[in-house]
This record gives C-alpha cells, structure tokens and sequence, in this order.
C-alpha cells in the first residue's frame, strides 16, 4: 500500500498525470524484460548444475586410478618419485581470465598443454597423462562451480528487481494514477455543479427582468 503522505505530495495536474503514466508503461516493459531475463539465466543456472554434477562425477572416476599408479609408483621409486615426478613433468602454465555466460562474468582459468616430458621412466609417464588428465577436469569443474555461483547471484539480484516492481513500484504508481483521476473526476463534478449553479441564477435574473 502507498502511504496517505506520499498520495498527498503528488501535485495533482495533467503533466503529473502524464508523467506518471509514462513510468508505469516504462516499469511494466522493464518487468517483462527482467522476467523473461530471470527465466533464461534459471535454465542456464540448471544446465551449468546439471555439467559440474558430470564433471564432479568425472572426477570421482579419474582420482582412483591416479591414486592406485601414484600408490604403485612410490613402491617402485620410493621418496625419489616426487623428485623425479617435479623434474621429468613439463611445467604447466595457465591463464586466468573471464568468461560470459548470458550477460553475467564468470572467472575462469585456461590451461595450457604441457611440451615434451624431459624424460621418460617406467609408468611415469603414464601417471602424468592421467594426473593431467584429473587436473584439466578439476579446473573444468572450478569453472562450471564458479559459473553456477555467479548465475545463482545474478538470479538473485535478478528477483529481487522483478519483485521490486511486483510488489512496490508497479502498484504504487498504478495507485497514484487511480488517486489522479479521483481528483479529477471530482474536480469535473465540481465544475459542472458550478456551472450549473450559474446558469440557474441568471435564468433567475432572466426572469425577473
């Protein structure tokens, strides 16, 4: 409901009137926008949940074999394999940047290929095609997580403007139109009164002439 205070501070001409319509028509086609925005970011907010729950599980599948060769390398090696794990495996570079998914930044990271191993020991390299293979999926997983975290606040914001002229701005300037008219269909009725009050006394005057 609008408070009495505000109703009693429009100033109750035609201009006002017009202004006020013009913000109603205005708000109406930005509730529409926002609400068909806020329906588009739900189904990519869903598509992104349902590909970091893929990716999650993904990863669950590529942990255990990195973890069972790892096992198995440290029996071979010992506590040389992380020695020679740091110097055969080429060093990986990646790039943070940003991403764009239906107007809302994502953070995201790329990462780029590693060159030739330096050398090669038994089952190393394999390990470090599968550790590599788990590392590309986890960041995959970062970047879907984080652009399910950025959809969700957006959403969020998102709702709360389409309620905010739901709720508030719509109905209040519906209800300063309705008071306008009000007035001035009392001011009409007060004129036509007046009027004819008029009219009657001259045709009195009329008469006794």
């Amino acid at each position: 409901m609008v408070a009495l205070s505000q109703l009693q501070r429009i100033r109750p001409t035609k201009i006002e009137l017009i202004r006020l319509r013009r913000q109603l028509v205005l708000a109406m086609k930005v509730h529409k926008v926002l609400r068909e925005r806020l329906t588009i970011l739900v189904n990519e907010f869903l598509a992104q949940l349902r590909e970091s729950i893929e990716k999650r599980r993904k990863i669950n599948e590529l942990i255990l074999p990195v973890y069972n060769r790892g096992a198995g390398l440290l029996g071979v090696y010992g506590e040389n394999v992380y020695q020679l794990f740091h110097r055969t495996t080429p060093t990986l570079t990646s790039v943070l940047t940003t991403e764009n998914i239906m107007g809302v930044s994502t953070r995201s990271i790329v990462l780029r290929a590693p060159g030739e191993d330096k050398a090669v020991y038994a089952g190393l390299k394999d390990f470090q095609a599968q550790a590599y293979e788990l590392l590309k999926a986890i960041i995959e997983l970062g970047k879907a997580e984080e652009a399910v975290l950025a959809l969700g606040r957006e959403i969020k914001s998102t709702k709360r403007r389409v309620n905010a002229l739901n709720y508030i701005i719509i109905p209040r300037l519906s209800q300063q139109i309705r008071m306008l008219r009000m007035k001035f269909d009392e001011r009409e009725r007060e004129e036509k009164s007046r009027l004819k009050r008029v009219k009657n006394i001259l045709e009195k005057r009329k008469k006794l002439e």
